[in-house]
């Protein structure tokens, strides 16, 4: 079958359409039999309806009452015989003839199968049989009729046995005429189109013959050539669009060329692009891994490094060392010649580094002039010690920088697994503990790790060292706790505070950092970051909706006596674009007392600014009711220390009632901290207490959850 679909596809349209033709021819005379023989079989069909309705509706008419009644029945068929101009038969249960239209066959038996069948299971039956009125036989059609034709149940009593040879024979002549005409149409339709189609091939074919030629001549590149055509039916249609593609083509061939060349660059850019994507992405991944100035791993490969190291040797028994690395004075040099100088120093030193360990070691730069080194195959402690004078050698070599020689010298901390730590943040932190070790015992040395006595100073070295670097690698972070009115419940603020997640100690108290802070110095940038993130966020809740809440940021003594203090506040308000009324800082008694003209200058141009003022820890310091006049404050804050055993001290009682009697008496808002329980909110409340601070309402909370928790409380009092 596949073989024959492909010859007919492969095959001329001139065979193609002879083959159709016949097709055709073949469709059209088994039509014209088909409805020869559909015009035959209707008219039989129609005559032997015909006799079944008139037999049943003469069976349906009661004549099962009459048949008791020979005469009258005979009677009955006589008249019918002569409407309807048939033969009709009655019988009885017996098959004997009780009347028929023909008188003469009264009484006698008709045997004949099909009316004997229909007398006992009651279907009708068309047959051929005697006729009554005549010798031959008949088309007859038996039918039963009951003794109730109206009941479907009712006994079978007879049939009726109805003629109609006649009205057949008459119906299939009229047939057979139709048939004939039928007939000779369709031999005249099939011939006219045999005719039409032969000269309808001959139009069809002239101009495709012109168009083959015309194609060949084409596909050999003749663009020149061209299909003249008359008729604008399909054919013409194509011959123009012929012409047509044979002009365009040559258009086609040079803007094909054209294109080709624009591809090719295009490509050609495309594949640089792809090369500076893929160069980036490396780029990417190794900034994510390696200091930028000195190629050197960071804190992160490093890590992964060690964390690797330490696995292999506890697999194989083994020991290593970490090595902290630490300039000496590298800041003065830096603030005298310059960061270029200083940049040319660090490149430096991590070349001689390099040079003087293995190529199994490890050397990493931390940021500044701190770098780590890890030895992974330490055979004892007396290797580790070499390494360390190698080092140390190399980097007290003269540096040219700039044209004159430089000399600098480092300190150099150790720590040895297993001993002194089995993991990658301890064994860091006790190398950087040892370095201290190392400065504090004269420079320019190393030390090992050790738990002496003076753990605890090292451990506070080491933690001043990561505070000076802890802003620049942001690892501060604010965490704010809401204040709530006592009198409307309402969230009406919320105090800032400075929280450290050191990337190796994890979440370091304020207890311990702050005082280091301002004993160095560190709090004064670090009040100024705090300044700024605390107007920003408060900034960025106002304009998602969260409004009316006041902003406290406390203000250390070393950050309230800097000379800076009044220019970078009102420098943080102007970028942040934070309105002043809506921060209010916090200071403490003692800072009013040190020095109380320069308190008073300070806190007089704070109110200009239009910032509110708090004094924090209220009741610890010795200020009394005529000093605190003096100056321009607009809340007090409740120590902690009063509220904690309010429900148990009555001396706490009576101090808390005390400093809110004052505060009411200056009109001052008051506010106390660290309310823990119900029963401190209760007896705050009653004692007219303004706002409260401290667990019972929520812990200081970072700024996401801050935002979840204020949106919750508000939504949940509406």
């Amino acid at each position: 079958m596949t073989t024959l679909v492909r010859s007919f596809q492969n095959a001329s349209i001139r065979w193609k359409l002879m083959v159709n033709i016949l097709v055709v021819a073949a469709c059209a005379a088994a039509i014209a039999v088909t409805a020869i023989n559909l015009q035959l079989s209707s008219g039989g069909h129609a005559a032997e309806l015909e006799a079944e309705h008139v037999a049943n509706a003469i069976a349906n008419t009661g004549i099962a009452g009459a048949i008791s009644d020979p005469l009258l029945l005979q009677r009955y068929l006589e008249s019918l015989g002569k409407l309807y101009e048939r033969d009709i038969m009655i019988l009885d249960h017996e098959l004997m003839i009780v009347a028929s239209t023909n008188p003469k066959g009264v009484g006698s038996h008709y045997d004949h199968p099909e009316p004997r069948l229909t007398a006992i299971d009651g279907i009708t039956r068309l047959f051929v049989g005697a006729d009554a009125s005549s010798p031959g036989l008949a088309r007859q059609v038996a039918v039963p009729f009951r003794y109730d034709p109206l009941h479907a149940d009712s006994p079978i009593v007879g049939t009726v046995i109805f003629e109609y040879t006649l009205f057949h024979d008459r119906l299939m002549g009229e047939a057979s005429k139709a048939a004939a005409w039928t007939g000779l149409a369709a031999i005249f339709i099939l011939a006219l189109g045999l005719l039409l189609t032969r000269h309808l091939s001959q139009i069809i074919l002239r101009p495709l013959d012109h168009l083959k030629a015309g194609v060949s001549s084409l596909a050999g590149g003749g663009y020149g050539v061209r299909v003249h055509s008359e008729s604008q039916d399909e054919i013409g249609q194509l011959a123009t669009a012929f012409n047509d593609m044979a002009e365009d083509l040559d258009r086609s061939r040079l803007a094909a060329e054209k294109h080709a060349t624009d591809l090719a660059h295009a490509n050609l850019l495309l594949q640089q692009e792809v090369e500076k994507h893929k160069a980036a992405a490396q780029q990417i991944e190794y900034l994510a891994y390696h200091d930028p100035l000195t190629g050197l791993p960071n804190r992160t490969r490093f890590g992964h490094a060690l964390g690797e190291a330490l696995r292999d040797a506890h697999r194989d028994g083994r020991s290593l060392a970490v090595f902290f690395v630490d300039l000496d004075r590298f800041k003065q040099i830096n603030d005298t010649l310059g960061h270029d100088t200083g940049d040319l120093l660090l490149k430096e030193v991590s070349a001689r580094l390099r040079n003087a360990l293995q190529s199994s070691d490890v050397v990493a730069r931390l940021g500044g002039d701190e770098f780590l080194v890890l030895v992974t195959d330490l055979k004892n402690p007396a290797q580790a010690e070499t390494i360390a004078r190698k080092m140390l050698a190399a980097i007290a070599r003269p540096f040219v920088a700039g044209g004159q020689e430089l000399r600098v010298t480092a300190s150099v901390g150790i720590s040895v697994y297993p001993q002194d730590g089995e993991d990658e943040q301890t064994l860091m932190k006790y190398a950087d503990v040892a370095m201290y070790q190392a400065k504090e015992s004269g420079r320019a040395t190393f030390a090992f790790y050790a738990k002496s006595s003076n753990a605890n100073t090292f451990e506070r070295l080491a933690l001043e060292s990561s505070l000076r670097r802890a802003l620049e690698r942001g690892e501060l972070l604010l965490h704010y706790q809401p204040k709530r009115d006592l009198t409307t419940g309402a969230i009406s603020g919320m105090e800032a505070l400075v929280r450290w997640k050191h990337p190796d100690l994890g979440m370091i108290s304020p207890a311990q950092f702050i005082p280091i802070a301002e004993e160095t110095g560190f709090i004064v940038p670090i009040g100024k970051w705090v300044l700024r993130t605390a107007c920003l966020q408060t900034m960025q809740w106002q304009a998602a909706g969260l409004k009316g809440m006041t902003i406290a940021v406390n203000l250390s003594p070393r950050q309230f006596a800097d000379e800076h203090l009044l220019d970078d506040v009102a420098a943080i308000l102007k970028e942040t674009g934070l309105d002043a009324e809506w921060l209010e800082l916090e200071i403490t008694e003692s800072m009013l007392m040190q020095n109380r003209d320069v308190a008073l200058k300070t806190l007089s141009a704070l109110k200009r600014m239009g910032i509110r003022i708090a004094v924090d820890d209220f009741g610890t310091g010795y200020s009394s009711l005529s000093t605190l006049k003096q100056f321009p404050v607009d809340t007090l804050k409740i120590d902690r220390s009063f509220i904690r055993d309010l429900e148990t001290d009555a001396d706490d009682r009576g101090l808390t009632e005390a400093i809110i009697n004052m505060a009411k008496t200056l009109r001052l808002h008051l506010v106390a901290e660290g309310v823990e329980t119900q029963g401190q909110s209760d007896f705050l409340q009653k004692r007219g207490c303004d706002e409260l601070q401290g667990f019972l309402f929520s812990p200081p909370l970072a700024p996401q959850q801050f935002e979840t928790f204020v949106s919750a409380f508000r939504a949940a009092v509406h």
